[in-house]
């Protein structure tokens, strides 16, 4: 998630809730239950065995979906940090082995809720990102999934801080040489590093990100984003019109205006990297 450091989570309560309505059918022979997955073949019958066998090998030949190995139960465990516990929390399991054009969130496997103790899950065979979040901490592991896995550990997710300046005097000019990016900060303000937001499938959106903040202990300091990615102008908070995009805020306070001032009229992209 994005702060600070440069992730940034938007609506990300919101967004949950309306994955956990929707009702998801997990996987492929898989039904959602509860905190975790109740497999059902769907037949509802017994197959004589050897019509069994015969069609079985048939569907093998022909179909190679049906040659593809059962789920597998699955515990799921947080590895807290040090000296603390990971209390309740919240998983799901994103296969990362879909076809082309597969709707993500419906493959998604999740709990409903937060989970106090080990996630027990079905997964079927195959690469999966594991996720997880509690009210501390977030987790997060890529792994493939084997027929002999039987225990997942998930570390806490490790975000490196990307700030790039923090300005200590009464005016900081900083320039980034990969993006192009000018700005003057304010004293007290810090600037993250500036980025092209990934779009997916290789695209990079052409105008240029960062994050500006009020660099101040603990949560509560006026914070500005320059053209975030996921953001609901009037739902997630005031954007502004400026000569790099748009500067996007929570709540214009005092001390965001007052950066503002001296931020938005500041910014511009070097020539060089001008197309």
């Amino acid at each position: 998630m994005k702060g600070a450091s440069g992730w940034t989570i938007v609506g990300g309560r919101g967004r949950a809730a309306r994955l956990v309505r929707s009702g998801l059918v997990l996987a492929a022979n898989a039904q959602h239950s509860g905190a975790g997955v109740v497999c059902n073949d769907g037949t509802g019958f017994m197959w004589d065995m050897g019509i069994g066998r015969a069609i079985g090998l048939a569907l093998m030949l022909v179909l190679p979906g049906a040659a593809q190995a059962a789920p597998v139960a699955v515990q799921v465990t947080a590895l807290a940090p040090e000296g603390a516990g990971a209390g309740p929390v919240s998983w799901s399991a994103v296969p990362l082995n879909l076809p082309e054009g597969a709707d993500v969130l419906e493959a998604m496997i999740m709990t409903e809720g937060a989970l106090d103790g080990p996630w027990q899950v079905m997964l079927e065979p195959g690469d999966y990102v594991i996720s997880g979040f509690s009210e501390a901490d977030l987790y997060e592991i890529s792994i493939e999934v084997t027929p002999q896995t039987t225990v997942i550990e998930v570390p806490v997710l490790a975000i490196e801080p990307q700030v790039a300046l923090r300005c200590t005097e009464p005016r900081c000019d900083y320039a980034d040489a990969a993006t192009g990016l000018q700005v003057t900060l304010p004293q007290g303000w810090a600037v993250d590093l500036p980025y092209h937001a990934d779009l997916g499938d290789g695209d990079l959106a052409p105008e240029v990100s960062t994050v500006f903040f009020e660099d101040v202990e603990g949560d509560g300091g006026a914070v500005w984003f320059l053209n975030p990615l996921d953001w609901i102008t009037g739902e997630t908070g005031p954007c502004r019109a400026v000569a790099q995009g748009n500067l996007c805020t929570f709540d214009v306070s005092a001390a965001a205006e007052l950066a503002f001032a001296v931020i938005a009229p500041s910014l511009q992209i070097l020539e060089t990297h001008m197309e």
